[in-house]
């Protein structure tokens, strides 16, 4: 057993040996200067190496090729897009506010609305206290009583006095002087009553004068009277509420506001886009706060004034400048088609951002 050991020992001996010399004759051959390899011939590159560079080029060629030609189309799109059309999205809802405020002053006693809630005339929208107002307009009505009793005694003043004109007394005949006395007597005694007569006149007519001056103040307290009911004079919906019961209004303060449901469009162009603009022309409107929906309307008017406005860096950079930093834009007025809005008169509100789109062919 120790003996087939040993010579397999000898054989593995033998067998390692033969393994060695070519990993030294390897090492010789790695260990030679890189010059020698210069003869070498090297093999000519393969299809399989060139392939991957070829087809890199043509997708890079097609790519450009493609971008040249979407650029162009969209060049060409963009110059009949701005003949036919000149957009803007510096544009916004407005409508006609009336503020409701107070003529008189007073305290609120009732505030019959609610924010947001439809209006319509003459709904009473906030009571102030009457009391003062009723004392005023009783006082009104006994002055006119009066006035009225005072044109009644002076117009039988004004009778009377012909009434009660003393008869002339006789006169002699045959006595010049009495006769000369007696028609003296009869001058003076016309000039007395023509004299009393027009004071009673003057009186009448102060009288008059008193009672149209009593019935203006009457009408003026039942018109203050009114004043403690503030009431709708537009339909709408009210808006901005800054009034509470029990709250000390002053005159000309602003209460609440009516915001009509009839809403417009206010479409900011710059005034390189105005050469094509005119009234009449159609328009599609989007707004911001409807993306789905598109309304229709048409241009009503041009503003008489222009709104100077910093050109944006994008502007400048597409070339829509005449040689200046600011820019003039008009605004002008689109009124909306009512079929169009049908179903969001009380949804689209003033202040709404839009985007305008005038069909200028």
């Amino acid at each position: 057993m120790k003996r087939l050991n040993s010579s397999q020992q000898t054989k593995q001996a033998a067998e390692w040996q033969k393994q060695k010399t070519p990993v030294l004759e390897q090492g010789v051959i790695d260990i030679t200067p890189t010059g020698s390899n210069s003869d070498i011939p090297k093999p000519p590159p393969t299809l399989g190496r060139l392939l991957p560079k070829l087809v890199l080029g043509v997708l890079l060629g097609a790519g450009a090729i493609a971008c040249g030609i979407y650029a162009y189309r969209w060049w060409h799109y963009t110059q009949q897009y701005a003949q036919k059309y000149q957009k803007t999205d510096n544009a916004y809802v407005s409508a006609d506010i009336q503020p409701v405020t107070s003529s008189i002053s007073g305290i609120v006693t009732n505030v019959a609305v609610n924010e947001n809630q439809v209006v319509f005339p003459p709904d009473i929208l906030v009571k102030l206290d009457p009391r003062n107002s009723l004392v005023s307009l009783t006082q009104a009505k006994a002055s006119l009583e009066l006035a009225k009793q005072q044109a009644v005694l002076a117009q039988k003043k004004l009778g009377s006095l012909a009434i009660n004109a003393p008869e002339p007394e006789p006169v002699p005949v045959n006595n010049t002087q009495a006769k000369q006395a007696a028609n003296k007597n009869r001058v003076l005694q016309a000039q007395a009553m023509n004299q009393q007569s027009e004071i009673n006149q003057q009186q009448y007519k102060v009288a008059l004068a008193a009672i149209a001056q009593k019935q203006a103040d009457v009408k003026k307290a039942e018109l203050q009277l009114s004043y403690t009911n503030i009431t709708a004079l537009v339909s709408g919906k009210v808006g901005s509420k800054n009034v509470q019961i029990g709250q000390l209004v002053q005159p000309g303060q602003t209460l609440l506001t009516i915001v009509q449901p009839h809403p417009w469009i206010i479409a900011n162009f710059r005034e390189t886009q105005l050469e094509k603009i005119q009234p009449g022309q159609k328009v599609d409107i989007e707004i911001a706060a409807f993306p789905s929906r598109h309304f229709q309307g048409k241009i009503e008017s041009l503003a008489p004034t222009s709104v100077s406005i910093a050109l944006r860096p994008q502007d400048r950079a597409t070339g829509n400048s005449t040689n200046s930093n600011n820019m003039q834009q008009i605004p002008v007025k689109i009124v909306l088609d009512p079929e169009s809005i049908r179903g969001y008169e009380s949804r689209i509100t003033p202040g709404m951002s839009a985007v305008a789109v005038v069909e200028t062919k």
